[in-house]
Order: C-alpha cells, then structure tokens, then sequence
C-alpha cells in the first residue's frame, strides 16, 4: 500500500483536480454523464461532490491516475462504460488513527460460524506496548446480542456473552501475546465492530478489520455501491470498501486490481460477465469473493482470493422450478448440497409445477480457495407418475424415468419417458370389390383407427366417437382400448351401428388422461371419416322368401302323408 501513503502524502501539497468537461447535472444531487468524460487529479484527490453519478448509454466515465473519496454511489447504465486506471477508489480515505472517518465500509469481523478450536473465529489482542493492567471492551456489529456466546481468552475457560459487548480484564500481561476465540450460540456467527482498549485515562478504538484474526471476515455495512449494467473496466486500480453488483447483462474486466471489504461481487443475471485476471481479493463480506447465477460467466485466472475459508465464487440459484405435464407427479431430488446428500420430496400441483427445494437458494458450484471446484450433480428421482393411460396393474411403468439429471436452469420440463399418441387414418373396412362406403340402416360397418406413438413410454388409451351431422355418440360398442408401446403403430378394428337412413361421417377422439395440465400433453386429438351413404335393406327379387315357403309347405306335406300312413299302420295292426 506504499502507493496509497505516497497519494495520501501528496494530499496534503495537491488538491488541485482536472476534470474534462461532459457533466449533465440531474435533479437531487446526481449528476449524469452521457459524454466522454475523464476525472484526473495526478496524483491527487477526488472527492464526489454528488450522492449519485450515473453514466448513462453511450457515456464514458474514465478515472485515471487518481484518488477517489468513494462517498457516492455509481450506475453505469446499459452502453454506459465506466474505465478505472491506476487509480484508487476508496471508502474511508480518512480512516487513519485518531481520525474517525465515520464512513460505513465493512470495518467489522465475523466469523464463520465453526466451534471446533482450530476452525473458530479468533483476535489478537492489540496490547502492543501496553505495559501494566488493562482492559478491552468488544462491541458487536450492528448492536447484534452476543448471547449464547462463549469467549476462549488463551486456554481459559470458556467466558459466557451476552449483550451486544464484551469487556475483558487484564493484569500484569508483559506484553504476551494474547487471542481470544469466539464462538456463537447455534451456527451463528461472531462478530466484532472494534474493541476499545482502556489503559490508565486513555483510550484507543482500533476498528476490528485492522486487527490480526484467523478465521474471520469482513463485516458491517458499506455506505458507497457501484452498480453496474453496462462496462465497469479495472486496471492496475484499486476498489475498497464498496458493494459492487454486476447486472443482467453488465461486465466487470479486472487486470491487475485489487479489491478489499468488497466481495462478494455480486454478479445478478445468466447474462453477466465478471472476468479477474492478475488480481487479489481481501477481507471479503462472507464466504466467497463473487457469487454469480447458474450460468453467469466468471472467469477466474492467476489470481488470488480472500483465502482460508472463504471461496473464490459460487454459483447459487433460486426458484428453481420442475414442471411436468401432469399434476400430483410425487418426486424426490437427491445429490444437493456441497455435501451431495440433501434429498428434497415434492409433488406437482394443478398446474404440473414444483418448486426444488421450496423455492430457496441453494449453492450449485463452489470455486474453492485451494483452485479446485465443486459443481453439483443433482437428481430428479420419480416416486409415482401415475395417469389414466398407465394405471397401477396395467403393467406400465411410471412416466419421467428414472434418475433424471436436474439441470441449473431456472425452469426444467420433464417430458422423458412419457407417451405422444398421434392419429394416423380413420377408415370404412370395404368388402373386396366395393369402392363406395355404403351401409344399412340398422346394421353396422367394420372400421379401422390407426394410431402411432411417437413417444418414448407405453399407452393404455381409448377413444369415443361422435356423429358429425346430429352431434350424438355414435354406437361402436362402448368405448375402443388399444396398448402401443413407444414407436408403435397399431391399429384398432371396432363396428359403427348406424339407425338411419342418410349421410353420415365419425369424429373419433382419443380421450386423454384428466390428470393432464393440458389436453395435448401427450398428443390426442380428434380424426374424421369419410361420410358413409346408409340406405334401406333390400331383399334380392323377392325369391329367397319364396323360397323358403315353397319348403316349408313341401316339408309340412311330407310330415302329414308320414303321419296318415303310420296311423293308418297302427289301425291295422290293432286288427
């Protein structure tokens, strides 16, 4: 940091300041760039005469070879390009001893929430040069309750906390060295806005991120932020203590930077681009130095993190949704989590919706600081996907497979392993040598209904016809089954009984199951005939029916000579 000395050395000779003009001044204390603009104090210093500086499309705002009192907030709009070279921006330029700066810019520890000794969050007491009897009053970020908190002074016992500080007594120390562990009630984390040291009538305030600690980091509130949905361009610069949000579709370029009490950089949409080359992160505010979406892009080379246990990024995603054709699909994930062992039971409601997880954030890919990664492979396990076309005992599987790969996207259709039924033809079986569909009233006509699944599961399916002209079911039976097996294509014969004389075409319908979102999920639809002529019965010239009387009476004839001649034998033999 000898450079940031030897600026704040020329601070006191320079405060002259270069500005190339290209200022729009806007309403409450903003100002707007559309222009290009460059802020350049060689050397000196920049202090934000605005609340607000916004840098909208096609404005250019480079800051170079300076010195900023970050005490303002920055947008860069979409087309907007915000370049930093060789230059400083800092929150708490004025943070020296003795010279309260009042600035909120993450002075704060916290530790990370471990109980085990080595893994705890710990201080060194800053008794340097501090002869005699003493103490140390800790005071908590945020005012936050220390209780259920418990203090480890060296090898002592545990001292219990509560309040939102802590004072410490000690005697006769010589100048040892001193750490004191904390550990919170739960999981919680520990944290420390500054200690005051009391000695004799005087006092020191030394705010907790200058202290020596292990495992802990950065805490407290940041009174500047930079948000970026255009280009935020850093190089050989520095950025302390401001929150930094990259946009839907905003990129920050780092080379040859710095960032301290900043991470972590929060990289908003898929769309956002966050590339750190030759570049360092210190004293970020939670466990990772960028945290991006699913699919955001981070690039990440040659450089270095926070350390420890904070990671060099995550992934997280939220909301996540897995969406079936079907409701009340009861399903379970398995593999979440860094550990790979979170299982998560759900079911799809009325719109064949699920949320994973119940809807909350989940880290999906850890960068860690050692420079391995960690990438979730989750799963999609089905329980029980159960509809009218593959029911328990029809010897179908359940739909939706099995062990499907969750993705990271915000919403996932599960469509493997279920069934399309298309229709083919709807068509009169004619008797050989017949070219008209033609039928008599009150007898019936063979049909054949061919189907093709084109999906990759069985189908247990039925279809209902209806009379096109009158609108009224048409009798075929009942209702018309058929089994096709993925990739099949097959075909049902039924009989259409027609009570009429007149034209008359079918309109078939598959009849899709009620548990569908929606009435095409697995195909369906509806197929019509050829209009069918039905006509009287007519009997051939009337001789078949003469015939048969001319039968009867010849067989009636025979029965009665038969019976006159064995009566007339029985007489005679009575004789």
């Amino acid at each position: 940091m000898s450079k940031r000395l030897a600026v704040l050395q020329a601070l006191i000779m320079l405060m002259s300041l270069v500005v190339v003009s290209g200022f729009a001044t806007a309403q409450e204390n903003e100002t707007t760039i559309d222009t290009s603009v460059t802020w350049e104090a060689d050397g000196g210093l920049l202090t934000c005469d605005y609340d607000h500086v916004r840098i909208m499309d096609g404005g250019v705002l480079t800051i170079r070879d300076t010195l900023v009192d970050l005490t303002c907030n920055i947008t860069v709009d979409e087309g907007g390009i915000l370049n930093v070279d060789n230059s400083m921006l800092e929150c708490g330029i004025w943070d020296e001893p003795g010279i309260p700066d009042g600035m909120a810019c993450g002075n704060g520890l916290m530790g990370y929430g471990y109980w085990d000794e080595e893994s705890r969050a710990s201080f060194r007491v800053p008794n340097d040069g501090i002869e005699g009897d003493f103490t140390m009053t800790m005071h908590s970020v945020g005012g936050v309750s220390y209780y259920g908190g418990q203090a480890f002074v060296g090898d002592s016992e545990p001292i219990s906390l509560n309040g939102s500080s802590h004072t410490f007594e000690f005697s006769d120390v010589d100048d040892e060295e001193i750490w004191i562990g904390l550990i919170g009630y739960g999981q919680s984390s520990v944290s420390v806005s500054e200690v005051i040291i009391e000695v004799g009538n005087s006092e020191i305030v030394i705010e907790g991120v200058h202290l020596d600690r292990m495992n802990m980091m950065a805490a407290g509130p940041r009174g500047s932020e930079i948000v970026v949905n255009g280009l935020m361009s850093m190089s050989s610069s520095y950025l302390t203590g401001a929150k930094l949000t990259i946009g839907e579709n905003g990129s920050l370029v780092s080379n040859d930077s710095s960032f301290d009490r900043v991470g972590p950089i929060i990289s908003l949409g898929d769309g956002s681009v966050v590339r750190i080359t030759n570049s360092t992160f210190s004293n970020s505010l939670d466990d990772h130095d960028v945290r991006g979406t699913g699919f955001s892009e981070i690039t990440w080379e040659n450089s270095n993190g926070s350390g420890g246990f904070t990671d060099r990024w995550e992934r997280r995603i939220v909301n996540q949704k897995v969406v079936f054709d079907s409701k009340g699909v009861v399903f379970k994930v398995n593999g979440m989590g860094v550990a790979e062992s979170t299982s998560f039971e759900s079911f799809s409601d009325d719109s064949g919706e699920a949320l994973v997880n119940g809807g909350g954030e989940r880290v999906v890919e850890v960068g860690w600081s050692n420079g391995t990664i960690w990438s979730e492979s989750a799963t999609i396990e089905i329980i029980s996907y159960r509809t009218g076309w593959n029911p328990d005992g029809s010897g179908i599987d359940d739909y939706g497979g099995y062990s499907i790969p969750l993705s990271w996207n915000d919403v996932q259709y599960v469509s493997d392993s279920t069934p399309h039924v298309e229709w083919s033809n709807l068509e009169i079986v004619l008797e050989e040598g017949v070219s008209e569909p033609v039928g008599y009233a009150g007898s019936s006509v063979p049909m054949r209904a061919s189907f093709t699944n084109i999906g990759s599961a069985p189908a247990s399916f039925y279809i209902s016809c209806d009379v096109v002209e009158t609108g009224l079911d048409a009798d075929i039976g009942g209702f018309q089954g058929l089994v096709l097996n993925a990739g099949q294509t097959g075909e049902m014969l039924f009989d259409w009984r027609g009570g009429a004389t007149g034209d008359y075409s079918l309109d078939c319908e598959i009849l899709t199951p009620t548990q569908l979102v929606s009435d095409d999920s697995f195909g369906g639809g509806t197929f019509s005939s050829v209009t069918v002529s039905w006509v009287e019965s007519v009997e051939e010239d009337g001789l078949p029916m003469v015939s048969i009387l001319v039968a009867l009476a010849v067989t009636m004839l025979i029965i009665g000579i038969w019976l006159v001649r064995k009566s007339s034998e029985e007489d005679y033999s009575d004789d």
